[in-house]
């Protein structure tokens, strides 16, 4: 059933609500970044919420510009840029300590998202 006949029996199609509350997605960027180094799935963050893995999927991305995997992602490689600036870990430490599963995870998605690796990242700072 079309609009133009849900409008002619005089009913309002209800609009699709627009992205997350901005106190939701306080709360999921909040749990993120003090749960980084955790397997953080999108079913976890869709709970703190109160909506489905889907719809929330849906509602993040509009709110936040990208899906909650790559807001994770950035977050991750954040983290990552602080420890090779602040401190003196080894790569593999800081990859964990991020949530990587190794240090080759990190230094790909890394990569992909600064263009450098993290060493050479970490030299340019010195």
């Amino acid at each position: 059933m079309g609009l133009d006949a849900v409008a002619e029996r005089g009913e309002v199609p209800l609009p699709a609500r627009a992205g997350l509350r901005r106190r939701d997605f306080r709360r999921v960027h909040e749990y993120i970044l003090a749960h980084l180094a955790e397997n953080i799935s999108n079913r976890v963050m869709a709970e703190l919420v109160g909506l489905s893995p889907s719809y929330f999927a849906r509602a993040f991305r509009q709110t936040a510009g990208m899906p909650p995997h790559r807001f994770l992602l950035q977050r991750r490689v954040e983290r990552v840029k602080h420890l090779l600036i602040e401190t003196d870990l080894p790569l593999a430490e800081i990859a964990v300590a991020a949530g990587f599963a190794d240090q080759s995870h990190c230094t790909r998605r890394f990569r992909e998202l600064v263009g450098i690796t993290p060493r050479r990242f970490r030299w340019s700072r010195s």
